[in-house]
């Protein structure tokens, strides 16, 4: 097995748990705000768009790595 294939096992494994670690933040986020309340709409899509930004630097760099 090459370098470049655990690694990128290894990726793909920690973007699904942190797929489910973001899903687990934006479930509690809609249900323990105040109803009515403009925040967790707000605080969703920052989290959203940085998360998608994080990832997309995180694939950048890996593929910049030299195996």
């Amino acid at each position: 097995m090459s370098i470049f294939l655990i690694a990128s096992i290894l990726f793909a494994i920690f973007t699904i748990v942190y797929g489910l670690f973001a899903a687990a933040v934006v479930y509690h986020l809609r249900q323990y705000t105040l109803p009515g309340h403009p925040a967790p709409k707000i605080i969703i899509s920052i989290f959203f768009f940085l998360a998608v930004l994080f990832w997309m630097f995180s694939i950048t760099f890996l593929l910049k790595i030299p195996y």
